[in-house]
Order: structure tokens, then C-alpha cells, then sequence
């Protein structure tokens, strides 16, 4: 049977959501706001991490796409070039996880009711990636935003000597 457009993106969002938790799994019972350092450089936290994605996730599915966004208390501490919180500023990960679920399965049940022509139309605040301004690009950006993550988290996993294969 042919799937739509929308149809194959869900899948992939939903795909992109298993790698995100495959590797969280991975981490559970490590501490959630360490930061390891090489070389004088910083790797986000894996609560850094799971806030962003759940914050890049409520913006770029629901806010760009015209949707109804989550509101997220400490959205701000989390966005795009923002500094990790020190760790008796940050919320704790038990609402952090919270979040995560709530905003996905939020974006997850709005995405799946776009048809294949609101994929094409323009986002609802303007935003462009790779110089094109539509709901589905939008919807392909969070894709590969949370699969770039996904890798981060990976890389977590090598750090505390956690095997994932």
C-alpha cells in the first residue's frame, strides 16, 4: 500500500524517537548532569540533551508547523545556543522525561493529521531551513535534529564505558 508523504514522516520522527531512547536506556542510572570535558571542550549533559530535544521538538513540530505548543516552564534554559543550567537550576530529569513523552506524543498525533498539501505550505512564523520555508522541511529538520542528538548520546555512552552493541 503507498504511504503519504506524512505517513513516512511520522515513521521517521517515530524511528528517530526509538534511537534518542535506545541510547537513554543505555544511560540509565548515570549521573544526568555530568559534563565530561576533553581537551578543553564541553559535551552537553544528558539532561541537557533530553530538554533540548524536547524543546527544539515542541518548536519545530508544533510552533512552526502551526500546531499548539507545550508550555515548558524553563523552555528558555534549553533553546538553541543557551548554556546549561547549573544542576540546582535545572528542573529535575523526572519532569524533564515528562516532557519529552508529552511533547512528542503531542507532535506525534498533530504531524499525523497533516495532509500531504499542509506539507508544502509555509511555517507558520517563517522559519527556513536549507532555503526552503514548509511544513514539511520543518518536519525533516526535527528529524535529523534528533538524530544528531541521538549521536551525542551515543558518544555519552562511550564516555561512562557503557557498551551499546
Amino acid at each position: 500500500m503507498h504511504k503519504t508523504q506524512t505517513q513516512t514522516l511520522v515513521e521517521m520522527l517515530e524511528l528517530s524517537r526509538e534511537l534518542t531512547k535506545f541510547y537513554l536506556s543505555h544511560l540509565k542510572g548515570k549521573d544526568e548532569h555530568k559534563i565530561f570535558e576533553i581537551d578543553g571542550k564541553q559535551f552537553n549533559s544528558i539532561s541537557w540533551l533530553i530538554a533540548h530535544i524536547t524543546v527544539s521538538e515542541n518548536w519545530l513540530l508544533l510552533v512552526c508547523t502551526g500546531g499548539e505548543k507545550v508550555a515548558i516552564p524553563w523552555a528558555r534554559q534549553y533553546g538553541l545556543g543557551s548554556e546549561p543550567p547549573k544542576k540546582e537550576d535545572a528542573p529535575s530529569f523526572e519532569e524533564i522525561l515528562k516532557y519529552f513523552k508529552e511533547v512528542h506524543q503531542k507532535a506525534i498525533n498533530y504531524v499525523s493529521k497533516l495532509t500531504d498539501e499542509d506539507l508544502a505550505k509555509p511555517t507558520a512564523n517563517g522559519t527556513n531551513f536549507g532555503g526552503e520555508d514548509s511544513v514539511g522541511a520543518i518536519i525533516k529538520h526535527a528529524i535529523r535534529h534528533e538524530c544528531v542528538h541521538a549521536g551525542h548520546l551515543s558518544w555519552l555512552c562511550k564516555l561512562f564505558d557503557v557498551k551499546t552493541i
